[in-house]
């Protein structure tokens, strides 16, 4: 009885670990990054990654690749959204797919990573 009682258990366990898993989105948002030695300062990267992980929830994993101008985010649906994630990029200072940065989250960026 034990073992049955463990076997289920553990079942339920991983189908919930599984079914949580499963339930992740990825969007590739088209951004405009300026800075051509982001591989070298990373400050691009990190203002971005900072904003998206200080402005929602739910997000699993961001990658940002300065060469083709895009920001690939695994996210829980549930929550949080597309929209939010592209509000998020904008306070960085950049654009997010239509979205664009108010002047203020532009101009508080760093000389390098501004438009020439």
């Amino acid at each position: 009885m034990k073992n049955l009682l463990l076997i289920t258990f553990f079942v339920s366990i991983l189908n919930a670990a599984w079914s949580q898993s499963s339930k992740v989105n990825t969007a590739v948002i088209k951004t405009e990054i300026a800075c051509d030695h982001c591989s070298v300062c990373e400050s691009c990267d990190q203002n971005i990654f900072m904003k998206i992980k200080e402005n929602t929830k739910g997000v699993r994993s961001v990658k940002i690749d300065a060469e083709t101008n895009t920001v690939t985010v695994k996210y829980s649906p549930n929550k949080t959204s597309l929209e939010e994630i592209e509000n998020a990029i904008t306070l960085a200072g950049y654009k997010a797919n239509d979205r664009v940065p108010t002047n203020e989250a532009y101009e508080a960026l760093d000389g390098c990573c501004k438009r020439k």
